[in-house]
């Protein structure tokens, strides 16, 4: 144990720990700080103040004795201990008004005053071992059981306090009789953890013969019996009295397996045979880092421990980590030095961390294994390349899922929930890059891949229906210089409910072509507040931390195509609120919100909308009419259902398709057949195709949307006289995987804004794939082919064909647009038409999404322009906009397929921070086998 005397220790244990620790409180005081009062203020920086000279003080003290090559004496662990434990004390007696009531909790880690206790332990615990260190000298003469003597006499001290003093205690004041009773606790439990050491440093150093010839009557329960014991006890299996995996979730069997394989290690005999050994060091270097991770969990606890023994009898087991953690120091140190004969000191400290390095390693690569797989499905899902091929490994996939769902798990246990300890955490920043994924994507994605029925969201409960507007106006103003418009539309909403409690505006309305936001207000009492534009997830979850904590948010955002999503909150009883949005528009435009039609700009002589650049075309309303028009032809594709459980309607299936094919001859001349599962096979339709669908395997769900973004897609890039009348073949319309619209591929879709699916009767039941897609509506079957196009001949001999209506529309003279190539000017028309080309290109091109999502949000927010990726949000303070500046950054660094969820459980960062610190802070004990030398 001297080598635990080196100062270099110090920088370990208590630096690095601190100014970490340091880091996370300031993070979370630049955000709240504005919601702080004076005296709260105070508390933050005497606190910070404090423990920023003892650990000046600390790493002044470990540098001299660096330099003058000298021990840690036992003065240092004596006043390490009071300092930090009277630090620690302190702060848990302030707490309240060093983090108040008055914060939003979603604002703050769940954790968050855990931090102090779980930062400072270290420096607790390495306070101990020294002085165990300086006060056990000369092992061999001294007997351990004096040692558990003390150990065992102050829990049976405590309970008899508890029993008969303390129902006589007449207190002189209840803060007085509060405070002398924890330092007790506290001077108590330092004893006890004190002797508990030492004793089992003295037992675990004899080499008396009765402790090697019995050694197996003490090492057997330490390694074994008491680990299961504590698998058994925390999961469940042996009492249902402390609930199920109050410390974690250690249901799997690795971990049964690795705690019986590392005790028989441990209990080998330690034989004089070089290779023996040398193996025997090789496991043990392996295992050392199964031990540590359980020392490490329970590390925080330890000071508990005593008080679980008193409570529960079996409370002793929380001791079992560290217990074990010595003795399998004890167990390497006798290997090192019996190596040390035959093999360098280098090389068995390199084979040790080898060794320690092995068993994180293989969970690493596992992790990366199944975020390979996670980030392949959600590109296949979210961002596909419509031309490449996929093939995921389902097994990986569910067991990643599993995991996601596992960690949002509202009913685990209170202290780790239903994760497993810091491995959860390791996993959520590996795998889900501190973001998760939202009730919503885990049901699409295993209902894609299992064909599994989705469970049921939770919906948000909106109070509007008495929230409505009350006053409408607008005014428009010219500018020259672009020759654009820019409007405002001004709201008064009032809530006309009675009752009391909080209600909500909330709505959708459409944009016309060529029109975008540009600003947003919104008044909070009586300040005009400016809308936040910002990263589109980020304000969302924002918005929904707010809105729980009935305050005051505003946002707008898109929902698809150019619908735009509207809300306000809270409304009071009769409150009136004031709100106003700003549009950008070519010409003259209506605009409709709950059925109050405002009327923007007006017709300006002489003026020409048509608008292009080298990256796309404009083509107004007024261009339209010069248009040719031309009839394409029609012609049926069909996506036939071969999902699980659909093998038996084989023969149902082609019967309808050849009923429908022989009832409408002229639209099944050059069909196209696909066989949609989880993936999409497109085959021409042929005399085959029947062969061809008998042999398809039946698995995973009818994904409907890919296939239709399929056949979108494939028409669109043809780009040829011909396009597909869509037609699914299923006996279970409502069950396919179709959750939105398709209007964002309307620029694929100008002829037949409809898709079809064949009923049981055979007919054909048309379906909007422009918005809600489940719902049958009117079709006449027979005019399908009489709607004309407008063709628009372009200068390098391309043809585009445009729906003809009475909106404008927009052509890429280039399906993937360069983004480099676009210049941001601040609400500037051409620039959000710029903006929306680059939107509309990755509609068809996904795979561009993550190498350009993040310029496309940043050209948003220079240019003030909302787009498909951002959102308008409305906030009351600094706190909240810090919160989304944080968020925002977060979400920008990660993974846009993920989330940050969808409700006010948090993900709770900061734990791989503590991960990584406490590694770090005793992962150069995997050295420390030399500690018992």
């Amino acid at each position: 144990m001297n080598n635990l005397l080196n100062p270099k220790w110090l920088l370990v244990i208590n630096t690095l720990p601190i100014t970490v620790l340091f880091y996370l409180y300031l993070s979370k005081f630049t955000i709240i700080k504005s919601l702080l009062n004076v005296d709260n203020i105070k508390l933050w920086k005497s606190f910070g103040i404090s423990l920023g000279i003892l650990s000046i003080l600390n790493l002044l003290y470990a540098l001299y004795l660096i330099l003058k090559k000298q021990k840690v004496s036992a003065i240092y662990g004596f006043i390490a201990l009071v300092a930090y434990i009277s630090f620690i004390y302190l702060y848990g007696s302030n707490s309240r008004d060093i983090i108040p009531f008055s914060i939003p909790r979603w604002m703050i880690p769940d954790d968050m005053i855990l931090y102090v206790g779980t930062f400072l332990m270290p420096t607790l615990i390495y306070s101990l071992f020294i002085l165990v260190s300086h006060f056990t000298y000369n092992t061999q003469n001294r007997n351990p059981w004096k040692s558990f003597s003390a150990t065992l006499l102050i829990p049976l001290a405590w309970y008899l306090i508890s029993q008969i003093i303390l129902p006589l205690w007449k207190p002189l004041g209840a803060n007085f009789s509060t405070h002398t009773v924890i330092i007790f606790v506290i001077i108590g439990t330092v004893a006890f953890l004190f002797f508990l050491i030492r004793g089992l440093y003295i037992l675990a150093s004899k080499k008396a013969d009765i402790w090697q010839n019995y050694q197996l009557a003490w090492k057997i329960p330490i390694s074994m019996v008491l680990p299961l014991l504590g698998l058994a006890l925390n999961n469940g299996r042996i009492s249902s009295f402390l609930g199920t995996g109050i410390f974690g979730d250690f249901n799997s069997i690795w971990f049964y397996i690795l705690t019986v394989v590392n005790g028989i290690l441990i209990c080998l005999p330690n034989l004089e045979n070089k290779g023996y050994r040398l193996s025997l060091f090789i496991g043990r270097s392996i295992g050392f880092s199964f031990t540590f991770y359980f020392f490490l969990v329970f590390l925080p606890f330890l000071p508990l421990s005593i008080i679980a023994i008193i409570a529960f009898g079996l409370g002793f087991l929380m001791l079992t980590p560290l217990l074990l953690f010595v003795l399998h120091i004890n167990e390497l140190s006798k290997d090192f030095t019996y190596l040390l004969s035959y093999i360098s000191k280098t090389k068995l400290r390199l084979i040790s961390l080898l060794g320690f390095l092995m068993i994180p390693a293989f969970i690493t690569l596992t992790f990366l294994q199944d975020k390979n797989t996670l980030h392949e499905t959600l590109e296949y899902i979210y961002t596909p390349n419509y031309s490449k091929s996929y093939n995921i490994n389902r097994s990986s996939l569910q067991n990643t899922l599993d995991i996601v769902k596992q960690h949002k798990d509202r009913n685990g246990a209170p202290i780790f929930g239903s994760k497993v300890p810091y491995l959860s955490t390791y996993f959520n920043w590996l795998v889900l890059d501190n973001l998760t994924l939202s009730d919503k994507k885990i049901n699409t994605i295993e209902n894609v891949f299992s064909g599994t029925t989705p469970f049921n969201l939770r919906s948000e409960n909106i109070v509007n229906d008495q929230v409505k507007i009350s006053n409408i106006s607008s005014e428009s103003t010219y500018d020259t210089t672009q020759n654009t418009w820019r409007s405002w539309i001004n709201l008064e909403i009032t809530n006309h409910n009675n009752k009391s409690g909080f209600s909500e505006y909330a709505t959708s309305f459409n944009l016309p072509e060529g029109c975008w936001i540009s600003d947003y207000y919104l008044y909070v009492d009586e300040r005009k507040e400016m809308g936040i534009l910002a990263e589109k997830k980020s304000a969302m979850w924002v918005f929904s931390q707010i809105r729980n904590t009935n305050r005051d948010p505003g946002i707008l955002h898109y929902l698809s195509g150019n619908k735009i999503a509207f809300r306000v909150f809270p409304f009071a009883k009769n409150e009136i609120r004031k709100t106003g949005v700003e549009f950008i528009h070519k010409g003259p435009i209506e605009i409709t919100i709950d059925g109050h039609t405002v009327a923007l700009g007006k017709t300006i002589e002489d003026h020409n909308d048509n608008f292009e650049n080298e990256n796309l075309i404009y083509v107004s309303v007024q261009n339209k009419k010069s248009l040719e028009q031309i009839k394409r032809k029609p012609y049926f594709h069909f996506l036939v259902d071969v999902s699980n459980g659909n093998d038996n309607n084989y023969s149902i299936f082609a019967s309808r398709i050849k009923q429908v094919m022989q009832k409408n001859k002229r639209l099944s001349a050059d069909a196209k057949i696909s066989f949609v599962n989880s993936y999409t096979n497109t085959m021409n339709f042929d005399l085959n195709w029947e062969q061809y669908f008998n042999s398809k395997n039946f698995e995973g769900g009818y994904y409907l949307d890919r296939a239709i973004k399929q056949t979108l897609f494939d028409s669109y890039k043809n780009n040829s006289n011909s396009y597909p009348v869509i037609v699914a073949v299923t006996d279970s319309i409502d069950q396919a995987i179709l959750d939105q619209d398709f209007s964002d591929f309307k620029m694929a879709y100008p002829d037949l804004n409809v898709f079809f699916h064949i009923d049981e009767y055979g007919d054909l039941q048309a379906h909007s794939l422009h918005s809600n897609p489940k719902i049958i509506q009117s079709y006449p079957i027979k005019s399908i082919g009489n709607n004309s196009v407008c063709k628009f001949s372009m200068a390098n001999n391309k043809s585009r064909y445009l729906a003809n209506n009475k909106e404008a529309s927009i052509i890429l003279k280039e399906d993937i647009l360069n983004f480099s190539k676009f210049k941001i000017v601040k609400k500037n028309w051409s620039t959000a038409l710029s903006l929306q080309g680059k939107w509309t290109s990755q509609v068809f091109h996904p795979e561009t999404t993550n190498l350009d999502w993040i310029n496309h949000v940043r050209g948003s927010f220079s240019s003030k322009i909302m787009t498909p990726l951002t959102s308008y949000l409305v906030v009351e303070n600094e706190s909240q906009k810090e919160m989304l500046k944080k968020k925002q950054e977060q979400v920008l660094s990660s993974n846009k397929s993920l989330d940050l969820g969808e409700d006010t459980q948090r993900m709770s960062e900061p734990n791989l921070i503590t991960l990584m610190i406490l590694l770090l802070t005793f992962l150069g004990i995997k050295k420390s086998k030399q500690f018992m030398n």
